[in-house]
Order: structure tokens, then sequence, then C-alpha cells
């Protein structure tokens, strides 16, 4: 029953994505997150024989990530901040997300000789992205709404280091729900 739950959150956040890129012509986004999508399946196959395929569970969990990586190398991004609420929301909650992750793995590589548990934190981290992506998504779509809420009915724009810490502090709390077993 999670299965099928965790699969029907990832299809739609997909379908919303592929909707939203075709709506405002951004279909070569769509095709560039596709080719991620076969390029990381073609590597994992040559590192991972036989865990990695084409629908297997954790390169389909990674769809954010082929989102993000394919912005990055999509020649109209400047326009989707103009054209699209959605898309930009997307795009900007997916930097921040994946921005705090890497804040954490260096806090954690800083001080890994005074942390305890320093695998354990590493392993959630991941675990987070790469089997349970509903946090993820969960935490990408709040964090996609707090933006656009932002935009159209505060007065006083949340800066960047704001958001970024918030998404610390939610990244934080499922990491110690994990590790007080609660999870």
């Amino acid at each position: 029953m999670a299965n099928l739950i965790t699969n029907s959150i990832l299809l739609t956040y997909i379908l919303v994505f592929i909707a939203a890129c075709f709506k405002y012509h951004f279909r070569g986004w769509v095709w560039l997150a596709c080719l991620f999508w076969l390029m990381f399946v073609m590597v994992g196959n040559i590192f991972f024989p036989g865990l990695s395929g084409l629908v297997k569970p954790t390169n389909l969990y990674l769809f954010p990530l082929y989102i993000l990586l394919a912005a990055f190398f999509y020649p109209k991004r400047k326009t989707v901040y103009k054209q699209s609420p959605y898309l930009t929301n997307l795009l900007v909650s997916s930097k921040m997300q994946y921005s705090t992750l890497l804040i954490w793995l260096i806090l954690i590589a800083c001080l890994g000789k005074w942390m305890p548990n320093q695998a354990s934190i590493i392993f959630y981290l991941s675990k987070m992205v790469l089997w349970q992506p509903i946090y993820w998504i969960g935490s990408q779509w709040l964090l996609m709404s707090l933006l656009f809420i932002n935009h159209y009915a505060q007065k006083r724009q949340l800066s960047s280091q704001e958001i970024l810490l918030l998404t610390l502090l939610w990244q934080f709390f499922y990491v110690f729900l994990n590790l007080q077993g609660i999870v």
C-alpha cells in the first residue's frame, strides 16, 4: 500500500511537471529531464547491474534531481521565471532543497569526528532522497506553496536565507525523527 501511495505521488509530480512544461512550451526541459533519467539508468547499469533499471524505484525517485539538472542545461530557463509561477517555484524550491542537502553533507564532513551518529545521519538524508520521495516531494510542494503565498500575499518577501534555513529545519526534523525511530 505504501508503495502504491509513493508511486502515485511521484507520478502526479511528474505529470504536473510535464503538463506545465507543455502548457508554457518548455518541451525541451521535459526531454532534457528524460535524457538525464536515461543517462543515470545507463551509468547505474554499468556500476550496479541488476539494481538499476529504467523503471526501478531508485531511478524514478530521483526525478526531482533530473528536473533540476535539466533546468541548468535548458537554454530558455530565464523565460521560465517570467511565464510560469508553478515551474518557477518548482525550480527555486528544488535548488533550495538540494542546496540544503549539500550544506548538510558539508557540515557532517567538517564536524564528522565530533558528531555522533554521522553515518546514520548521512543514511537518513540519502533515504529521504532515494527511498522515500514522499517526504522530499511533500516538503518541496510545501515550500512551493509557501513561495507562492509569499509572492502574492505578503508585504515583505522572504529572503533566500530564510527559505534555506526553513528547508534545513525540515530536513533536520526528518533526520531527528528517523534517529528517534518515529518515521
